[in-house]
């Protein structure tokens, strides 16, 4: 049996693509903002409200907006160009920066500001991330795939660690604006990446109404049991695993007694895991059993939910938020994947925005969370959250035996 020999070729073996250079470069920029802005918007809310039921509800305006216009963004970026759709959502997320940091600046800065930007954002991001997750398979060939996704969660990774402590630094240092005005710059680099890409190819050309396309693409995944499936792994993810983020700001002041930089230094655990994990798969090149990969990985990522919030000893804590952020990325690159490389291209944008859309329920899971942590705290709903996970997934393992095939 060859065994491959772990070298900075094969690690990464995408970056030699011109084309998706830039686009990572802008992917690193983006996961910036996205990491600084989970800091900085769970520090504001829970400085204005001191409620963890708040946390939620105010990341639920990304989720609704994001349920809710999904769909159209996939159809959109099946017959647009993508890096169009690419520009403007970047420039719209930069506005929007400014805007809060003027707020914050000016101490007009309200709850309700804060839950309209994170509506705002789920708007755009229903445009951007299917865009931004299809282009990837234009730019690259299926053996490179695997490696192009898998350097896109290494750079997430990356600013998982550095940014979310940034922001805590930012915020202790200058304030919460000056997070605001240093994500803006961010897009603007981003703004500056897209420019550089090439064209999809789309040219809009179609005379069908975005009614009918929605339904073919509705028709297309009812058929593809395989798909329905890989995206209802997603859901567990988004309903259980990705709730105990939003309540970070809760469990690092009231558990931990952290400040803003021990919140910026925690938040930043999960990316460094991830950064780890990329790296681990970059390295592997196009690996077999993804789909073993994919339900062993979720299983644990379970456990690690329970375990973080079981202890308030820190090199615990640390440890196991770390091995959450690891296999959470294994799970989410995994699954990307095995969609992409498993649906038609002409379909890939909508199959992408259903699963862009999962993400807007997260309300389902966040806001139930948050209100019970009022009343009981949020150790004992982290890891009710965390065993539902490894259940749901060992029940798929059982259920669904040929995810254990994929490859």
């Amino acid at each position: 049996m060859a065994v491959r020999v772990w070298s900075l070729s094969t690690t990464f073996d995408a970056l030699r693509n011109r084309d998706f250079r830039w686009l990572w470069l802008g992917r690193l920029a983006s996961s910036a903002t996205f990491q600084m802005s989970s800091v900085a918007q769970g520090w504001l809310v829970y400085q204005l409200t001191g409620s963890a039921f708040a946390l939620g509800w105010v990341s639920a305006g990304w989720s609704i907006s994001t349920l809710l216009l999904s769909p159209y963004g996939g159809v959109i970026t099946d017959r647009l160009e993508k890096r169009t759709l690419l520009l403007w959502t970047r420039i719209g997320m930069a506005l929007n920066s400014v805007i809060i940091g003027l707020l914050i600046s000016t101490d007009l800065i309200r709850i309700w500001h804060l839950a309209a930007s994170s509506l705002f954002t789920g708007m755009l991001f229903a445009f951007l991330m299917p865009a931004q997750q299809s282009i990837i398979s234009d730019l690259v060939d299926r053996e490179t795939l695997l490696n192009a996704i898998s350097l896109n969660s290494l750079g997430m990774g990356l600013m998982g660690i550095f940014c979310a402590s940034l922001a805590g630094w930012l915020i202790e240092i200058g304030g919460p604006a000056v997070v605001y005005y240093v994500m803006a710059a961010f897009y603007m680099l981003a703004i500056y990446t897209i420019i550089k890409l090439p064209e999809t190819g789309s040219d809009g050309g179609t005379s069908a109404s975005v009614w009918s396309d929605l339904a073919e693409g509705g028709r297309y995944l009812w058929a593809n049991p395989l798909l329905l499936t890989l995206l209802g792994m997603g859901l567990i993810r988004v309903l259980f695993a990705m709730p105990y983020r939003t309540l970070l700001p809760a469990f690092a002041e009231d558990n931990l007694g952290f400040d803003s930089a021990g919140l910026g230094v925690l938040m930043s655990a999960p990316g460094l895991g991830a950064l780890v994990s990329s790296l681990l798969i970059c390295s592997l090149g196009d690996v077999r059993y993804k789909g073993k990969s994919l339900l062993i990985a979720g299983g644990l990522l379970g456990l690690s939910i329970s375990l973080f919030v079981s202890t308030d000893l820190l090199p615990v804590v640390f440890c196991f938020i770390f091995l959450l952020g690891f296999f959470n990325n294994v799970c989410m690159v995994m699954t990307n994947t095995l969609i992409q490389a498993r649906c038609e291209t002409g379909y890939l944008g909508r199959v992408m925005s259903v699963y862009m859309m999962l993400w807007g329920l997260t309300p389902l899971g966040t806001l139930p969370a948050g209100a019970i942590a009022d009343y009981v705290g949020v150790p004992p709903v982290v890891i009710v959250q965390g065993v539902i996970v490894t259940l749901l997934f060992a029940a798929v393992a059982f259920l669904k035996p040929v995810i254990w095939r994929l490859d």
